[in-house]
């Protein structure tokens, strides 16, 4: 390994405590600290096992998805070798606060599997690993533990407690939340308290619930809370009242739950909101090739109500032909009897008459969108008021919904069979003079249906549910 310094298997390593490790990263601007036990399986020739899908590890910031096939002779089955590669911002962390970038460091992932593994983590790093991810040596060994420290300009800086270290033997002693069946996350000391995250937010949930009408407000860094009125309060009140902060990365979350509020006229109108879900921007297609402008001339129609303003609507569903816009919405290179995807370069697109994609969003531009969302998700209700001084006051309701486990699978699914459907508000003003476009894409779904996405749905009452206990 020539002159590169030997970081993990040194006696500075070797002696640093778990407290000096969260030191060390709260000094380089970390956040969040999570953790994986690794396996033997866990080394650089086999590639460390991440998760079943990128929804699981929604936590952890990242960078551009893009699509590929694999080269592996291991198997003849074109649909095995679909694979999405996704780049990390990646470095390592000595014991003594030094930074060792790792460029090839990504995560990939084989939907048909399915799993998610980290690849190109060593190479090219600057440091000698001293064998602890090469299999030849000791890459399979018991008792490595390998973290990942989230910065607030949402790097990543990782580090590796080998077997017998100091932090390897205080791991199990230490508060932690468990984020996924792979990762924890390391709490403050007290935090927890012997009750489970789930109960915690539930708590908390009843607490809100009780206070009945809120000011809107949100929390920003430093712990400043100012007063909101604007359209989002209703989630940036709540948030504050859970000690979220405003970082517009990955969706607020507590303690490993994404959390979601929406607004009713009555608590018990659960089911009858609809919701949007994500609002990526087409990455192709007639949209993209040509620009917004001549999209709105060619596909768009005079506003009923403004003069030169011209307009794209309309709920387009799977496989059905939207009046409206003269488009039909198709999802290609998804199989929906075998749910399962059959190219890595599929798509949703919109089409015309003709079969031209007005639009594309590709299954790469729609992963990265995805992986956004948490495989654990709160839903709320809400009900709001404005006073004569245009303050917003929020009350939340005691009927919430938990959800566990989404795919990217699932997302494919709920629109072929039409429970997500695309419901654009583009708009294209002063058309004949000075044309300005505004751009809306959106995804939404009834409440009702949220189920869809998940594996496990949970209906509580924070009044009756959590006092039973």
């Amino acid at each position: 390994m020539g002159n590169k310094p030997v970081i993990y298997d040194s006696e500075v390593s070797r002696e640093l405590p778990l407290d000096g490790l969260i030191s060390l990263y709260h000094g380089q601007g970390v956040t969040r600290i999570y953790y994986k036990l690794l396996s033997p399986n866990d080394n650089s020739k086999n590639q460390p096992y991440m998760a079943g899908h990128l929804t699981d590890l929604g936590f952890l910031p990242t960078g551009e998805v893009t699509e590929s096939t694999s080269v592996s002779r291991k198997t003849e089955n074109l649909k095995r070798k679909i694979k999405y590669s996704v780049k990390l911002d990646y470095s390592w962390l000595s014991p003594r606060g030094g930074i060792y970038p790792a460029p090839d460091a990504k995560l990939i992932y084989y939907p048909q599997y399915p799993e998610v593994r980290l690849s190109g983590f060593v190479t090219r790093c600057g440091f000698d690993m001293g064998g602890w991810m090469n299999p030849e040596k000791k890459g399979r060994s018991s008792g490595r533990i390998l973290f990942f420290g989230i910065t607030t300009s949402q790097k990543i800086l990782a580090y590796l407690a080998i077997p017998g270290s100091r932090i390897a033997d205080e791991i199990d002693d230490y508060p932690s939340v468990e984020i996924s069946g792979v990762f924890n996350e390391v709490v403050e000391r007290g935090k927890l308290n012997n009750i489970s995250p789930k109960d915690i937010l539930l708590n908390e949930l009843r607490r809100i619930h009780l206070l009945n009408w809120i000011e809107g407000k949100k929390l920003s860094s430093g712990g400043v809370i100012s007063k909101h009125a604007a359209q989002n309060a209703g989630g940036t009140t709540l948030e504050a009242e859970l000690g979220i902060i405003q970082n517009g990365f990955a969706g607020p979350d507590f303690m490993g739950w994404e959390i979601k509020q929406f607004g009713v006229n009555k608590c018990e109108l659960i089911n009858s909101k609809v919701l949007t879900l994500m609002t990526p921007e087409p990455d192709g297609g007639y949209y993209v090739d040509q620009g917004v402008d001549a999209f709105m001339r060619k596909y768009g129609y005079q506003s009923p109500t403004i003069n030169d303003r011209l307009d794209f609507t309309g709920r387009h569903l799977a496989n059905e032909l939207c009046q409206k816009s003269g488009l039909m919405l198709v999802v290609d290179g998804y199989d929906s009897e075998s749910e399962a995807i059959t190219k890595a370069s599929g798509c949703i697109a919109l089409i015309d008459h003709e079969g031209n994609p007005a639009s594309i969003w590709t299954f790469r531009k729609l992963v990265e969108h995805w992986k956004r969302k948490h495989a654990k998700a709160a839903y709320i209700p809400s009900l709001s008021r404005k006073e004569v001084d245009k303050s917003k006051y929020y009350s939340y309701c005691n009927n919430v919904r938990l959800f566990e486990g989404t795919t990217f699978v699932r997302l494919l699914q709920a629109l072929t069979e039409a429970h997500i459907y695309y419901d654009p508000g583009i708009k294209l003003e002063n058309a004949s003079t000075a044309p300005k476009t505004k751009r809306r894409s959106q995804f939404r779904i009834k409440s009702s249906l949220l189920g869809c996405l998940y594996e496990k749905q949970s209906d509580i009452d924070v009044l009756i549910d959590i006092t039973k206990k």
